[in-house]
């Protein structure tokens, strides 16, 4: 299973996890997020999604240089090890 570390750039999400990198083993992003939820609480998804399951715009997931919403990584798959830095939004945005 690929290991993936986690860079967390800022805002909410480092808040939650006290952290500024931690290290997963996931197959896929939607993969991460559970284990965040199952590690941190319900509160990982609010960070990136609404209530109503649409992503929030302004949180940015950066893959080998690539910036992603959170829909479009939400199904991506790895099959080798990444670092992956998330860009949570600091407040705000629709």
């Amino acid at each position: 299973m690929p290991k993936i570390t986690i860079k967390i750039m800022f805002g909410p999400l480092r808040s939650l996890t006290g952290l500024d990198e931690l290290n997963i083993e996931a197959e896929g992003f939607k993969e991460i997020l559970e284990k965040l939820s199952k590690m941190y609480g319900e509160q990982v998804y609010d960070i990136f999604f609404s209530k109503d399951g649409s992503p929030h715009p302004f949180n940015h997931i950066i893959i080998d240089g690539k910036t992603y919403t959170a829909q479009e990584a939400l199904n991506m798959k790895f099959k080798e090890d990444k670092t992956i830095y998330l860009w949570p939004a600091l407040d705000g945005g629709v």
